[in-house]
């Protein structure tokens, strides 16, 4: 015995199909519209994570350098893709290569720093230009920047985790700066001990000479 509202639900059933069958043909139908094909086989580019700033140039030449060569551009920065003469047939995709680069080393930096360098008409120039700006040889004043970031940090209420990676990542900006000296593996292994006892110690006063523990 069927009741009403089994009828109902089989001779609904059908109607509920349809109607979805024809929504769905419309939202395929629109979407074709929408969705034009592009020329470009290319796929777009991620953004760089770092952003250049007047105290980070040694990690962000590192994340930058490692990011146009891994898109097989680094010959557009380090001089192995000069530019060919613009009667050469190989001019046209240089240029077009040459702007995405500079894209990218534009687009990775602080806002405040773009004015500084958007001129320069090569990729290359904008690096030349920037580690001109921004690297010494001897990173002395941003060794002392970074040691002074490193003496003020505290964990101050947030976690042990987060206070040990902020300071994890100063050391090794120091440590890339400011390399160990030593040549004999015996006094390497010294040095390195007495500089990761130090670091002890700066951990241990910005973790409980904070007033939280």
């Amino acid at each position: 015995m069927s009741s009403g509202s089994e009828t109902e639900h089989r001779t609904g059933a059908p109607q509920s199909d349809s109607m979805f069958t024809e929504f769905t043909t419309k939202l395929t139908e629109a979407l074709s519209k929408v969705q034009t094909p592009t020329l470009s086989t290319k796929p777009p580019a991620a953004p760089i994570g770092v952003k250049l700033n007047d105290t980070n140039y040694a990690l962000w030449s590192q994340v930058v350098e490692m990011y146009i060569s891994g898109k097989d551009k680094l010959g557009y920065i380090n001089g192995d893709l000069p530019q060919p003469p613009t009667t050469d047939p190989s001019f046209r995709k240089w240029r077009t290569d040459n702007a995405i680069v500079k894209g990218w080393l534009i687009n990775s930096m602080d806002s405040s720093l773009i004015g500084n360098f958007i001129r320069f008409p090569t990729a290359k120039m904008v690096w030349d230009s920037i580690a001109t700006t921004y690297f010494d040889g001897s990173d002395t004043s941003q060794v002392y920047d970074l040691r002074r970031r490193v003496m003020q940090l505290k964990q101050a209420g947030g976690s042990l985790e987060q206070y040990y990676n902020d300071l994890q990542g100063l050391w090794r900006e120091i440590d890339f700066r400011r390399p160990n000296p030593m040549e004999c593996a015996v006094d390497i292994h010294k040095y390195n001990t007495i500089l990761q006892e130090d670091w002890v110690y700066v951990f241990l006063d910005g973790r409980f000479l904070d007033g939280d523990d």
